[in-house]
């Protein structure tokens, strides 16, 4: 009972976060005008440039899976891990909650015997990389090399505190093979991605200023993914927004170049998505799936 209390609170914060979000837009916009100016200069080849981008993550993201897996020595297909990527990405943006790691991990129960627990190991590595790699590319990003140093070592406790944590409060039998180069692939492919998140961030920025250059992208991009740790509502909807306008001696970009490149960011990836459910429908995915 207490559980489905605190489960309809965080819907209802997710909601009350997404309406004053919406509301601020709204308001920022309407008041000054000005700001949305730069849009007329998104062109048709932006819009297929960040598109193909995101197609490019989703591909990133079924050998993160890949990867994953093969710590348990398990293996997916191509086609199938493709497909379980498009259909947990479009749940977690419209589903409750941000569900699409749930998705996933009733999937690879189910269809691979993959214990919950296991899979819950194995994010934690990934997890860990996107954060250590977040914090490098704000101390890449804004030529701060006392918080780059401080941003490894910090890290660095918090994945290995939080591994010892879960490993003692969770048993879990036939641990991952740790292998070395598996783990590296992971990395790899890791930073592949979110490499590709800040070029979708760098092309954004630019439509609304050209002179923000690609250290500043860095700073911004590893800001925006810290925030999905914290984040309730899709896509962090606000919360990316709140981290990047409270950090901006960062990244040193504007609230109007921030505010202006979330309205493009966010319109896109509704429109890659779109893309995505069109594709699920075609080959009724939600019916394999499920």
């Amino acid at each position: 009972m207490k559980e489905l209390i605190n489960k309809h609170r965080k819907k209802l914060l997710a909601i009350l976060v997404l309406i004053l979000t919406t509301g601020g837009f709204l308001y920022y916009f309407i008041t000054h005008k000005n700001a949305l100016e730069p849009l007329k200069n998104l062109s048709l080849t932006n819009i297929a440039a960040i598109l193909t981008l995101y197609g490019l993550i989703l591909v990133a993201l079924t050998f993160v899976l890949k990867f994953s897996l093969e710590l348990f020595e398990k293996k997916i297909v191509f086609h199938e891990n493709l497909q379980l990527n498009i259909w947990s990405n479009i749940v977690n943006f419209f589903g409750p909650l941000q569900s699409g790691p749930g998705v996933r991990a009733l999937y690879l129960k189910k269809k691979h015997s993959l214990d919950i627990k296991k899979f819950l190991y194995v994010s934690l590595i990934y997890y860990g990389f996107i954060a250590l790699i977040s914090c490098l590319f704000i101390a890449v990003g804004s030529f701060n090399f006392v918080f780059a140093t401080f941003s490894i070592i910090l890290a660095s406790v918090v994945i290995y505190a939080g591994f010892k944590l879960f490993s003692s409060k969770i048993n879990i039998k036939n641990k991952p093979h740790l292998s070395p180069e598996i783990i590296t692939k992971l990395f790899i492919i890791t930073l592949i991605q979110l490499l590709i998140t800040s070029v979708i961030y760098l092309i954004e920025l630019h439509i609304v200023n050209k002179s923000i250059d690609y250290h500043q992208v860095l700073a911004y991009t590893g800001v925006a993914n810290l925030s999905l740790f914290v984040a309730i509502t899709p896509g962090a909807i606000g919360f990316r927004e709140s981290f990047l306008l409270f950090t901006q001696k960062l990244h040193h970009i504007s609230a109007s170049n921030i505010l202006s490149a979330s309205l493009i960011d966010r319109s896109i990836y509704v429109l890659f998505l779109l893309i995505l459910i069109a594709i699920a429908a075609s080959m009724h995915l939600k019916k394999r799936l499920n």
